[in-house]
């Protein structure tokens, strides 16, 4: 990162801080929690959206993805920004919705010809899509957004919701982890349950099932445990009486899994039992930091040092009472794209369900 980038960055910030706190500040001049967002976000879009709308992931060749759109979409509503989200929902609609369906393509190559080669979906991406929409539409009173969202909604219900013995869950995919495509099929990813997208598109759509999907997940989550670290691992196998980690994954809390108890602290502060498993293995290796860890020993495989995953243990700390602070969440600085956006999505969920935690707010 080159002096001249953190100059722009620290201006950036700076000004959009200043201008939030003259509109939004109490009396005594307190900041609020919204002014947080809104400087982060302006760093945020600078680096990783383009002026066409496509927000590129710069740890994977600079592709982009649903899951980066529909996080772009998600935070440009937060922070009040309807001309980039506008901007990401056009190139989204123009690029992605290539399936005839309202399930958007999961990867957007800009070094392959065509740029979408998988026109598979990914779930999450479109529970963030649809979220974003929703929020769009309460927001900015755009009855469009709201009819989109449903049709998302319908579409994730119709094709991504399958009945397990553990009840109603997400595939990954429309293809590639049913119980006809892999042997210990249904296979699931606990970080795609997005528990307040679920909550909101219940909300926008009769049929999607939200309460019985968040029960799922919440039970699964307190199920699936591997190891003396007691934690899920990225991909599950549902398969049999008990959940297990999947076979063709490696049997790992990783990169995947730490969006696990991110999105059930920004859900919901009524689940503390199932957030200190993640708390109490951070404490016990690393000196609190987050770690790829191996289930079968509990060996920790790499670090995770970003400031990004600091931020989602900060958030998880805050919702379980053990911390009273944030500084590593409230001081956003971009990194890469996909630690930097979980840094802004726990900055977002701090100041949404936690906002004692930061600082000289009110």
């Amino acid at each position: 990162m080159t002096s001249g980038s953190v100059t722009l960055k620290t201006m950036l910030l700076a000004s959009s801080i200043a201008v939030s706190s003259a509109a939004q500040a109490t009396a005594d001049n307190a900041v609020q929690p919204a002014d947080y967002v809104a400087g982060s976000w302006m760093l945020y879009r600078h680096d990783y959206v383009s002026p066409e709308g496509r927000v590129t992931d710069t740890r994977a060749n600079g592709i982009s993805h649903s899951e980066g759109q529909g996080y772009g979409m998600l935070i440009a509503v937060l922070a009040d920004d309807q001309k980039t989200f506008e901007r990401i929902w056009d190139w989204t609609k123009a690029n992605l919705y290539v399936r005839g369906d309202s399930l958007a393509a999961w990867r957007w190559d800009p070094a392959a010809t065509p740029h979408v080669t998988d026109t598979n979906n990914a779930t999450d991406g479109d529970l963030l899509i649809g979220w974003a929409l929703v929020k769009a539409a309460h927001v900015w009173q755009n009855h469009e957004y709201a009819k989109d969202a449903n049709q998302i909604a319908e579409a994730i219900a119709d094709k991504t919701v399958v009945d397990t013995p553990f009840g109603k869950a997400l595939l990954p995919g429309e293809k590639g982890f049913g119980a006809k495509d892999q042997p210990d099929g249904p296979v699931v990813n606990l970080s795609y349950w997005v528990y307040p997208a679920i909550a909101e598109l219940g909300v926008a759509s009769s049929r999607f099932p939200a309460d019985e999907l968040i029960k799922t997940g919440l039970s699964l989550t307190r199920k699936a445990r591997f190891g003396p670290a007691d934690l899920p691992a990225d991909w599950i196998s549902l398969k049999g009486n008990t959940p297990v980690p999947a076979n063709a994954y490696p049997a790992q809390f990783g990169h995947d899994a730490i969006r696990v108890p991110l999105y059930l602290a920004w859900y919901s502060r009524d689940h503390a039992d199932l957030l200190m498993p993640f708390a109490d293995a951070w404490r016990d290796t690393n000196k609190g930091a987050a770690s790829v860890i191996e289930l079968a020993t509990a060996t920790t495989l790499s670090q995770m040092p970003d400031a990004g995953y600091r931020a989602v243990t900060e958030l998880v700390g805050c919702s379980l009472g053990r911390e009273t602070a944030a500084p590593t969440a409230a001081a956003f600085e971009t990194t890469d794209y996909y630690p930097s956006t979980l840094h802004l999505l726990s900055l977002v969920a701090i100041a949404e369900r936690y906002p004692r935690c930061l600082p000289d707010t009110q």
